[in-house]
């Protein structure tokens, strides 16, 4: 696992040795990052279920103004944690240990709105409709922002539960 381009480009990330966990590859990150390349420079970008911050930590690289990480697991908070000083974003990261639901409601209590928003759960918990009816409810993304999801092939989201517009829809792997 890598960052693929931009000023931190080619920097080797650590991963977590954990079989639950299945960070974005780096074709299908690729392909992700040429279709929002446009919308990146002087981005806020929130990588809920951040994991090792791949995709926020791929953003900075690319020109993202800040990122925040909101990721519950504790293992993973350490592996995201030293991800963030090997890219040396320190400076443009905020790490939030709390789950994302209650992440996303603390940010829209407090006015916070994102340009961009990574939504990449675990696949066995279905919180795919919760987290963006919540991303819409808190109004945590700005008009014209981006909310990407990545999800198992053989889920589909229910596009009437949500009142986003899908953009593209790609299929990997």
């Amino acid at each position: 696992m890598r960052i693929i381009a931009g000023i931190s480009r080619g920097r080797k990330l650590v991963s977590l040795k954990d079989s639950s966990i299945r960070p974005t590859g780096d074709r299908v990150k690729e392909a992700l990052f040429s279709m929002i390349d446009a919308h990146l420079p002087g981005s806020r970008v929130l990588d809920l279920f951040a994991g090792t911050g791949s995709l926020g930590l791929e953003a900075l690289s690319r020109g993202a103004e800040f990122a925040t990480f909101v990721e519950s697991s504790r293992k993973s908070l350490e592996v995201l944690n030293k991800n963030i000083k090997l890219t040396e974003f320190q400076a443009q990261s905020e790490v939030i240990h709390q789950d994302a639901l209650i992440a996303a409601a603390a940010f829209g209590k407090s006015g916070r709105v994102f340009d961009i928003i990574f939504v990449d759960p675990p696949y066995m918990e279905n919180l795919y409709e919760k987290v963006l009816s919540s991303i819409e409810n808190y109004g945590i993304i700005r008009n014209g922002g981006l909310v990407v999801v990545e999800h198992p092939a053989a889920m589909a989201i229910n596009e009437a539960k949500v009142r986003f517009i899908p953009v593209r829809s790609k299929r990997y792997g």
